[in-house]
């Protein structure tokens, strides 16, 4: 019985403690999301007749992406891997291709 009272004050401790906390939980209890994100390999078209390939997170702006009063954008270029090697904005995007994924 005292052991019964000792879970229920820690319990009671601890919802009121995380209570007021900002917390997500179901990001602790999920798994790691960075792990299950697919990379697009696409060819991105600027003005000029300019393109870069390589790979992006998605088709908009990502989520971790920075957008600046008046519209730039500083989004990432990522490699096979999914190491940054470079950024642009996506203000000056005209198209984006989605390529098929190289043959290694």
């Amino acid at each position: 019985m005292k052991k019964i009272g000792i879970m229920a004050v820690l319990l009671i401790t601890v919802a009121v403690l995380t209570a007021g906390c900002n917390v997500n939980y179901k990001q602790l209890l999920s798994r790691d999301q960075k792990a299950e994100e697919k990379l697009i390999r696409a060819e991105i078209h600027f003005g000029e007749n300019e393109k870069v390939v390589g790979y992006i997170k998605n088709l908009g702006v990502e989520e971790n992406a920075k957008v600046y009063v008046g519209g730039s954008s500083l989004n990432y270029l990522y490699d096979q891997q999914g190491n940054i090697v470079g950024s642009y904005n996506y203000l000056r995007v005209e198209y984006i291709i989605i390529l098929p994924e190289e043959q290694r």
